[in-house]
């Protein structure tokens, strides 16, 4: 039973890896940026959710909601601000890298000057639990399992099925003949990056509620994403979430014969290992065909 309920803790932890990969990859494949900074919105969330449940009072009903929507904002501000103007004077890939650790960088220090580099709990005591058999299931293995299972099949629907969401698709095929197509790319853009944000957002409210907000929490949570996406296959979507599940569940079960401080030496691991022997990744054969 040991097993069946590690790997059910590592299915929630998968859940989170996996919406954060897809949104890195969903901005990654649309816009061709390298968005390290993904850290910072995703922990941007994260204080979000706090200000409007502790401070402002609001209920937990309203308050998610309004996380994650915040989050999508400030994922969109972040290109207005910082990867627009650089797009305009023709910056490079390795200069809008660079730009992007910098802002991940200056949002930390901003989170741990205004809120302090302590964790702030979002709730007091245990979560409500849920025993079936001799396996221990809690509210956030239950939300994070509905997330996944209504959000990845909505998102797939939303970029096969609609105007915006076949115009995403096209811009990360081929950016130059979807502009002459007419595609306004500058205006798609803060989409790309509101949507991913906003995927984001819906994982750091679940791990907020559980484990309270740090200011460096995204960035640890952004390590495993990008190792997912890259043993997912990179340019693909599916292969990201499939990627995320995988680490989560490998470093839960990891903890059957090994400490937990091992758990970062696992993902290291799996990186090395695809990097070496399938650096395409476990979809790498489907990129011919589609990117997203």
């Amino acid at each position: 039973m040991l097993l069946l309920q590690l790997f059910i803790n590592g299915l929630a932890s998968g859940a989170i890896y996996a919406l954060t990969a897809v949104g890195f990859a969903l901005i990654y494949n649309g816009t061709r940026i390298f968005h390290i900074a993904h850290g910072a919105v995703f922990t941007f969330g994260g204080y979000a959710l706090y200000l409007f449940a502790l401070p402002l009072g609001l209920p937990w009903i309203v308050a998610l909601p309004a996380a994650v929507i915040a989050t999508a904002a400030f994922g969109a501000l972040m290109d207005t601000l910082v990867y627009r103007p650089l797009r305009k004077r023709g910056t490079g890939p390795a200069g809008m890298f660079i730009a992007s650790i910098g802002a991940l960088t200056f949002a930390q220090a901003m989170y741990s000057l205004v809120f302090g580099t302590d964790t702030l709990n979002l709730r007091k005591g245990g979560l409500p639990t849920f025993d079936v058999g001799e396996v221990t299931v809690t509210a956030v293995h239950v939300i994070a399992a509905l997330v996944a299972l209504i959000v990845f099949p909505v998102l797939q629907l939303f970029l096969t099925r609609t105007r915006w969401g076949r115009a995403i698709r096209a811009l990360a095929d081929n950016p130059r003949l979807a502009v002459v197509r007419g595609i306004d790319a500058e205006r798609l853009y803060i989409v790309i990056f509101a949507l991913g944000s906003a995927l984001a957002g819906l994982a750091v409210v679940i791990i907020a509620f559980d484990l309270g907000v740090r200011p460096d929490m995204g960035f640890s949570v952004m390590f495993v994403a990008l190792v997912a996406v890259i043993v997912g296959g990179v340019g693909y979507l599916p292969g990201a979430a499939a990627g995320g599940f995988l680490l989560g569940i490998t470093q839960s079960l990891s903890l059957w014969q090994l400490s937990g401080r091992w758990q970062d030496v696992v993902v290291f691991g799996a990186l090395l290992a695809f990097l070496v022997f399938r650096p395409q990744g476990i979809f790498g054969h489907m990129l011919v065909t589609r990117r997203v």
